[in-house]
């Protein structure tokens, strides 16, 4: 199994990383972590925040150094059931080489949980399903706020209880179509918002996915310095699992 993998980076142009998250910091951390490729994706959850990827991506040009390092981005639904603030035009303007994106919140106050999973589940196979799309990013993943208006016996149901014929969708959607999902580490395994049960049930889900064939990305989700290595807590899952080497994805550069 491959490892040094980190998929999912910010920096502070976009005010999302804290200061101590500029490019050439990122870099020299993640050599100093022993990492070998990683992507810096930084949020562009509406078009006014075009402008600072050009200056992400000048300083990944700028800063050498012999780790594989891809321009990335990370999209966000602009409303429920809304689009991306992206398309093929700016994708190729831009030249992203990796982009995650996917559903970053509930769209509800319900405590019904049929109800929240199935609004998850639209906008999971709508970012699958997505052709530029190369990972679904934190799956059941919720701001601090969402997660304390239930409470954590609720949570550990949602993903105790997922519905086989969502695992299978997604599954099938994320072989078919090439498109990883991303086991997150600070979202999910080191956010003190979520319980540890919570966290188990976690861990068979992934087991879930992968025994139905997904793909898996790796990602810290770093917005500090100091979580820059944290994904090998994340491949450690990865060979716990047993994933099979063809069901870790790595972005690979087009000509």
């Amino acid at each position: 199994m491959r490892t040094g993998m980190d998929y999912h980076i910010h920096t502070f142009y976009q005010r999302c990383g804290n200061w101590t998250m500029t490019v050439p910091a990122v870099i020299r951390k993640c050599e100093q972590c022993r990492l070998t490729s990683i992507a810096i994706t930084d949020h562009l959850n509406h078009l006014g925040q075009l402008d600072a990827f050009h200056y992400i991506k000048r300083d990944i040009q700028d800063t050498a150094t012999d780790l594989d390092v891809y321009f990335g981005v990370e999209l966000n639904f602009q409303s429920c059931d809304g689009d991306f603030a992206y398309n093929e035009e700016i994708h190729e303007k831009l030249g992203f080489e990796v982009v995650i994106g996917g559903i970053h919140s509930t769209y509800t106050d319900s405590q019904n949980l049929r109800e929240v999973l199935e609004i998850q589940h639209r906008h999971f196979m709508k970012t699958l399903e997505n052709p530029l799309v190369d990972v679904l990013v934190h799956p059941f993943w919720f701001c601090r706020s969402e997660v304390a208006a239930r409470s954590p016996e609720w949570w550990e149901k949602l993903i105790e209880t997922l519905p086989d014929d969502y695992i299978s969708a997604w599954a099938e959607t994320s072989r078919r179509n090439h498109c990883a999902i991303e086991l997150n580490v600070a979202a999910i395994f080191y956010y003190d918002a979520l319980s540890e049960r919570f966290k188990a049930h976690y861990v068979d889900f992934v087991q879930r996915l992968m025994e139905k064939g997904a793909l898996f990305s790796v990602g810290s989700d770093a917005h500090d310095i100091n979580w820059l290595g944290s994904t090998d807590y994340a491949e450690g899952l990865l060979a716990a699992l047993r994933m099979p080497e063809e069901q870790v994805w790595r972005p690979s550069r087009h000509s």
